[in-house]
This record gives C-alpha cells, sequence and structure tokens, in this order.
C-alpha cells in the first residue's frame, strides 16, 4: 500500500489550495493545544465539558483546535471565528464559503482532507484485531471479494474496505447504515496513515482527479499558536 511523504507545514502561515488538489493534514491527538479552549465556540465548550474522561476530552480539544486552525490557515481569518453548520444529511461545513473538508481519528492520530469545493470525505484506522469482523465484512462488504490467505492480510484487507466505505460515504454525506454511494461514482485513495494505520480519502468521479499532497503539522506551530 502507498505509503505518501508527508512534508513539514505550518498552519499559521496562510496556506493555498488550488482547485486541482486534496490537501491532507496529519496530526497527533495526545496532547494539550496552547490556548486551544479559545478558538472554541459555545457549544464546542459544552460538548468539550459532557466528555468525563480525560484522554477523550483531550482527544476532542486537540481535533477542534487543528480543524480551526487549518482551515483558518487557508481562509486568511481567525480560527476563533469561524461558523460551522451542519447540513440536513449530517456534513458539517463552513459557514458562508465554499472550502470543503473533512476530519476522521482513530486512537491518538487524525487525518483532515481539505478540497476547494468539491466533495471530500477521509477515514483512518488503527489496524487491529475485531472480534466480529467476519460478521461485519459479510454485513458491509462485497461477497464476492476475494479472501486473503493470511490472517494479517485479511486483517489489512478489511480496514481497507473499511476506510474506504467510510471515506466514500462522508464524502457524499451519508452515514455508514444510509444507502451505499456507487462506487464507480467516488474515487478512492488508499495509504498507509503511520506505522498501523490505514486510511483512505475519497473524491467524486465527476470532476477531475485531484493531485494529493500530505502534511504534518510543523512543531514550531504550536509554539506560534
Amino acid at each position: 500500500m502507498h505509503a505518501p511523504h508527508w512534508s513539514e507545514r505550518s498552519f499559521v502561515k496562510p496556506n493555498t489550495l488550488a482547485n486541482e488538489e486534496v490537501h491532507v493534514w496529519r496530526f497527533p491527538l495526545d496532547f494539550d493545544p496552547p490556548m486551544g479552549m479559545a478558538l472554541l465556540s459555545q457549544a464546542e465548550k459544552q460538548r468539550l465539558a459532557s466528555i468525563k474522561r480525560p484522554l477523550p476530552a483531550r482527544r476532542y480539544l486537540s481535533a477542534r483546535f487543528h480543524l480551526r486552525s487549518i482551515l483558518a490557515s487557508y481562509l486568511n481569518t481567525d480560527p476563533a471565528g469561524l461558523e460551522f453548520f451542519t447540513a440536513s444529511n449530517g456534513k458539517p461545513h463552513l459557514n458562508n464559503h465554499p472550502l470543503q473538508f473533512n476530519l476522521s481519528h482513530s486512537q491518538n492520530l487524525a487525518l483532515l482532507a481539505i478540497r476547494s469545493r468539491y466533495p471530500v470525505g477521509v477515514d483512518v484506522e488503527k489496524i487491529r484485531t475485531l472480534k466480529y469482523a467476519a460478521k461485519i465484512a459479510k454485513r458491509m462488504f462485497s461477497e464476492n471479494a476475494e479472501k486473503p490467505p493470511s490472517a494479517a492480510s485479511q486483517q489489512l484487507l478489511f480496514f481497507q474496505r473499511w476506510t474506504a466505505m467510510e471515506a466514500r460515504q462522508k464524502a457524499m454525506g451519508r452515514g455508514i447504515f444510509d444507502a451505499p454511494v456507487a462506487i464507480d461514482a467516488i474515487r478512492c485513495q488508499h495509504f498507509l496513515a503511520s506505522d498501523g494505520f490505514v486510511a483512505a480519502v475519497a473524491t467524486d468521479s465527476i470532476h477531475a482527479a485531484p493531485a494529493f499532497r500530505f502534511f504534518n503539522c510543523r512543531r514550531e506551530a504550536y509554539d506560534a499558536a
């Protein structure tokens, strides 16, 4: 599977996105972002307060901090001033701007996919043993799919299929139990997000295939934020 090159990039300085590009940002969740609370909306603060366990709360705060900081770097605006709304299909959007984005996280790793105006979805999963993987696969995936010979290969294939399915559904604003998005309506880019993590980014097949660029959040960005 493709292991992309991750360039170091800061969200403190302005970023630009060409129409034919998709940018994928990778960032950690297990830390307390500086000034993170100051960026949150009242609804986000209420959501954070409702999370009682420290680790999930820290990860939620980090996810919102990065989401706001990175998106604001493309819009040349204050991260705290960004306003979001949820469409009727449940997909989040920015108020008054066509920039498209999608966020996914698994354990301590998060990915944020950004596209200028067309649909995009992303999913990342830690490769791990699932007790009911065979039953889940039978329900969610094609029964005609070839089964790999080894247990490790089966595990990897399961999460390849799962991330592709989730990314397709998320790109079109559908849940995993909603009507499945036609495979030929969506392109999926599979890649290894980190050691032990598999991911997929989905884009619509109506428009030209985008070029993908992969970024790590530059460490000094946290000091400057």
